[in-house]
């Protein structure tokens, strides 16, 4: 996992994710897991993929 310094120029060309910090040792270990999240709980639930 790499740390990125933010450009304005960044927010056009790329995609992130935000997260806390206690969760990035989890997410080194096994990766973004694909699941709802507390706050997507009162979204659409059937399944897709976003790009």
């Amino acid at each position: 996992m790499n740390k990125y310094k933010l450009s304005t120029e960044d927010i056009n060309k790329n995609y992130f994710h935000f997260t806390k910090k206690k969760n990035l040792s989890s997410i080194n270990d096994k990766g973004l897991i694909p699941k709802i999240g507390f706050h997507a709980q009162a979204i659409e639930k059937t399944k897709k993929y976003f790009l």
